[in-house]
């Protein structure tokens, strides 16, 4: 059996051949060929030769390289996670002593802070205490006391005294309640109104029990009273401007004494004035005598306005410039008696 032939390639054209040799010999060795020159490039129209510059190709790296470079690279990769598991790899004691110390410093700083806060509030409420308590700057000045409403029995030293006890104390810590109540002992004072005046002084307005009678007293003198009874002075002498007010010194005169107050303070003033001398020996048997005026028998303490206003009246008429005597007990039916 014969073999069958191999078909025949076809020839290589010359110029191929021309070109593989050309490529096969090193690049001195290659003919060159002639370059124009600047004056035929500018006779054919080209203008003149533009040089052009061009960059260096790096020579192409080998296979060889490549692989050395790829091996370096694998093993710093390998490295670099060696490296980092080994940092990340701890003992979990050293882990737990280290959370233990920064717990331990952060409870030591929360505890400095709230001391440090507690020493700061204890220093300010010292300070406010002394300011408050021991500073001059609240003590109570004497001199910056205002009082007002003396009248015209009541004492001013005696206000004074009781006001300079309390002289250098804390105006902070003064018992208001317990200086009025010292002041309203205090003869003719019937009530005591204090307020403090920031930061030394106060204001203290005092209520007077001013006399409307003077009685006579069983060792000699005269007792001033008020409108409520209530002692508020006394004098050796008969008073001038009071009424001399004579009542029973048993248990049954407090009553008459009560009726003739009581007959007084319904008196308008005008009237009041003019009354010299009042007489109660029971409480339905109430009289007093008018200075340049009749005797008045006045009797219980009721109607007492009524009875005010018919007195009014009649001291008006001709009848009582004359009268004696007046009768308003029954203030319906008056009666004036002469002689």
């Amino acid at each position: 059996m014969s073999t069958p032939r191999r078909p025949e390639r076809p020839p290589v054209p010359a110029w191929t051949r021309v070109n593989e040799e050309l490529r096969d010999k090193p690049r001195a060795q290659r003919p060159t060929t002639p370059k124009a020159s600047t004056a035929t490039r500018e006779a054919r129209g080209r203008g003149p030769k533009r040089e052009v510059t061009r960059q260096a190709t790096p020579p192409q790296r080998r296979a060889g390289d490549a692989i050395s470079d790829a091996t370096k690279g694998t093993a710093n990769a390998l490295g670099t996670v060696l490296e980092r598991a080994k940092t990340k790899v701890v003992d979990p004691a050293q882990v737990r002593d280290e959370r233990e110390r920064e717990r331990r410093s952060a409870q030591r700083k929360r505890l400095a802070i709230t001391w440090g806060r507690r020493l700061g509030y204890v220093i300010i409420a010292a300070a406010l205490v002394w300011v408050v308590l021991l500073s001059p700057v609240f003590a109570l000045d004497p001199e910056k006391v205002t009082v007002t409403g003396y009248g015209t029995v009541v004492d001013p030293t005696e206000v004074r005294e009781v006001i300079d006890v309390h002289e250098g104390g804390s105006l902070a810590t003064l018992r208001i309640g317990h200086l009025a109540s010292e002041l309203q002992d205090i003869p003719g004072v019937r009530q005591a109104h204090v307020q403090r005046s920031w930061p030394d002084g106060l204001t203290v307005t005092l209520e007077s029990r001013e006399p409307v009678a003077a009685v006579p007293e069983r060792t000699g003198g005269f007792a001033f009273v008020d409108d409520e009874g209530v002692q508020v002075g006394r004098t050796d002498t008969k008073p001038k401007d009071l009424p001399v007010l004579n009542v029973p010194p048993d248990q049954a005169g407090k009553k008459a004494l009560k009726a003739a107050l009581s007959v007084i303070n319904s008196m308008p003033p005008d009237l009041m004035k003019r009354i010299t001398s009042i007489s109660a020996q029971t409480p339905d048997s109430v009289s007093f005598t008018l200075s340049k005026g009749p005797k008045v028998e006045w009797g219980s303490a009721e109607d007492n306005e009524v009875k005010a206003q018919v007195l009014g009246v009649l001291l008006e008429s001709k009848q009582a410039r004359k009268a004696d005597v007046i009768d308003v007990s029954a203030p319906t039916l008056p009666i004036t008696k002469s002689g």
